[in-house]
């Protein structure tokens, strides 16, 4: 089908019930070509102008609208018909280093991967329904900074312990997105089949603020989380694996909590 026998066919049948976004006050226009940006990014597979508007419930001529300005701008590119993300979404992520909730912590993270061999630190924010890994170091390499990872939430320790101090109907909600979204990871024999019972296991093990996962993962791998206190509005979380199993879960939580008091320092100086 072409894009006119496509818009003719929209313009027939009509759009489905048109998608109103939440905080996007008078500014439609913008906040759907946002959310058009972000569903391209998300879908994976281009698709056509006819589909995004059924997606978003608006009229065809709008969506092309909207496609033909984020192409102008270099965030979407079109080809055969169809619109996918191009490459200017990655550019976007270029500053994402210099952000200070990135930035300053960064020395911290190198000074305990340094001192503490066979650790990895990670520190991400629970951004609406996304976990959102600010920044990750492993003893002796670089520090990646900001990633969107495909890593189960149902076992991210760090995840999972900013799930536990939320209402029950946020974070089961956030739970089912994220199993739609990345699957359900860990080993069956100890990760719950279920977003209550999961729910349930990792709030009974936080203790003295820390969340630790013994075995989830991997065997012989335990992973801890502890809330951080930041200058942003989102919660965020502070973890350390212990890749070798060398710590132990009470000196990995003795640890998660003197990194904390060094990333929280970070922020102030």
């Amino acid at each position: 089908m072409t894009d006119a026998d496509a818009a003719a066919t929209s313009s027939t049948a009509g759009p489905g019930p048109e998608l109103r976004l939440p905080g996007a006050g008078s500014n439609q226009a913008l906040a759907r070509g946002l959310h058009i940006l972000r569903m391209l990014v998300d879908e994976g597979e281009p698709m056509t102008a006819t589909e995004v508007a059924r997606r978003i419930g608006i009229h065809q001529s709008s969506a092309s609208r909207i496609l033909a300005t984020l192409s102008e701008v270099g965030y979407v590119r079109k080809h055969h018909g169809r619109f996918a993300p191009d490459y200017g979404v990655l550019a976007l992520s270029s500053a994402t280093a210099r952000l200070p909730l990135i930035k300053r912590p960064s020395a911290v993270f190198e000074q305990l991967t340094t001192e503490h061999r066979d650790i990895t630190m990670t520190m991400c924010m629970l951004w609406r329904d996304e976990l959102l890994y600010l920044l990750r170091q492993t003893s002796g390499s670089e520090p990646l900074a900001f990633w969107t990872g495909t890593f189960p939430i149902n076992v991210s320790a760090p995840g999972l312990r900013l799930l536990v101090d939320l209402p029950d109907e946020e974070a089961l909600h956030i739970l089912r997105v994220a199993r739609q979204r990345t699957g359900w990871g860990g080993r069956p024999e100890l990760v719950p089949p279920t977003e209550e019972g999961l729910l349930a296991k990792a709030r009974a093990t936080v203790a003295d603020d820390v969340l630790i996962m013994p075995n989830w993962v991997v065997e012989g791998r335990t992973s801890g989380a502890i809330p951080l206190v930041t200058p942003e509005p989102h919660p965020v979380a502070l973890a350390i694996v212990d890749d070798a199993g060398a710590l132990g879960p009470d000196r990995l939580a003795v640890l998660l909590h003197q990194a904390r008091r060094l990333v929280e320092q970070s922020f102030t100086t």
